[in-house]
């Protein structure tokens, strides 16, 4: 059975006789009558009662035209839907976002200006370390990512800049350096720092590090948890201070003092990755809108 017999089918029900469906679909009407015999063989069953006047649709026929009708109906549908999807105009996207980044004001207002400008795009957001997300990406799991600091080396995936972000101190209000930072970054030295460990993501661990150590500070680290709202949890409690993005800063909880330090003076970028050469005009449309 083929589209072919439905919309034969459908056709002479309509109209109540072979001759006019032949004609109105421009068809043979022995090849019309052919087809619908078909049907009815592959189908086991007779769909119209055949008289001299015209064609009648049986007990079997009239509701397998309501079946028939409502097929059809929702074959055009995922037609329009697959269009859609192939044109950028409908569809989801799974993107991967870095708990560090997920509150950024300017990066909110791109994904709000996205919706309002493609509201039949659905965007699902993954949260996920930078780390793991390049993978997901790779697998398919993920569209793209919004994440920081990943491998430079891997020709798998391209990537945009969307945001440029350093590093902040982070102090309860009540610390001695909630309101007026430490001169230099090493009068730090002695007091507890809670962190995180290495293997939740490498490269940050590293980077911030390396920035701590080049301004003159190897954190005392005493406390460790691998989230970063524990983290500022523990901080606003005063178990210690802690060194974050300032893309973060939109994720604190009350009780925090940030304080950007000239003895952590480098920048990093925030992007937003994707496999290369994927063609999906969604993600396409995406990219755009994170490029403005």
């Amino acid at each position: 059975m083929e589209l072919r017999h439905l919309r034969y089918f459908m056709a002479v029900a309509t109209h109540g006789s072979v001759a006019e469906a032949a004609r109105k679909m421009n068809v043979a009407q022995p090849a019309l009558s052919r087809q619908i015999h078909d049907l009815e063989e592959h189908l086991g069953t007779s769909l119209f009662q055949r008289t001299t006047k015209g064609t009648s649709l049986t007990g079997a026929g009239r509701q397998f035209l309501i079946d028939v009708t409502r097929l059809m109906g929702e074959l055009d549908e995922a037609k329009e839907r697959a269009l859609n999807v192939g044109s950028g105009q409908s569809g989801t996207l799974r993107i991967g976002v870095s708990p560090y980044h997920t509150s950024h004001p300017e990066l909110l207002r791109r994904l709000r200006k996205f919706r309002d400008t493609y509201p039949e795009i659905t965007v699902v957001l993954e949260p996920g370390v930078s780390m793991k997300q390049p993978t997901l990406i790779k697998e398919g799991k993920l569209d793209g990512g919004i994440m920081s600091l990943r491998d430079p080396g891997d020709t798998q995936l391209d990537s945009i800049n969307i945001l440029r972000v350093g590093l902040v101190l982070v102090f309860a209000s009540d610390h001695r350096f909630a309101l007026h930072p430490p001169t230099r970054l090493s009068e730090l030295k002695d007091d507890p720092c809670v962190w995180f460990p290495r293997p939740r993501s490498p490269v940050y661990y590293d980077y911030i590090m390396a920035q701590c150590e080049l301004g003159g500070l190897t954190p005392k680290h005493i406390f460790v948890s691998g989230d970063v709202g524990t983290r500022l949890g523990m901080v606003a409690i005063g178990m210690g201070y802690t060194v974050i993005s300032e893309a973060t800063r939109y994720n604190c909880p009350a009780g925090l003092v940030l304080h950007r330090h000239s003895d952590l003076p480098n920048t990093y970028n925030i992007e937003f990755a994707f496999r290369r050469n994927d063609a999906s005009p969604l993600l396409r449309l995406f990219i755009r809108a994170m490029e403005e």
